[in-house]
């Protein structure tokens, strides 16, 4: 993960995403409101660049390398769950 925007009306997530050819994309993936992730129980520092991520994202259906992400669907890679500190 390149960086975690906590930001209204959204949050985003500008993701770099290794293609089947070996080059990477940055994705940008729009989640929640600031105000849904910490009812949730994250925080803006949930994440830092550098994170790896496993996400379940919707794909804009123009292709483009952009999607939608929930919180609930996304933890770290290596399975544990986001805990905001």
């Amino acid at each position: 993960m390149q960086e975690f925007k906590f930001t209204s009306p959204h949050t985003f997530i500008l993701l770099k995403v290794k293609g089947e050819d070996g080059n990477f994309t940055t994705w940008n993936i729009e989640g929640a409101s600031p105000s849904s992730l910490v009812r949730a129980g994250w925080s803006s520092k949930a994440l830092k660049a550098g994170d790896e991520l496993q996400m379940e994202v919707e794909p804009l259906r123009s292709g483009a390398p952009g999607s939608a992400w929930n919180a609930s669907r996304t933890k770290f890679k290596d399975g544990r769950p986001i805990i905001a500190p």
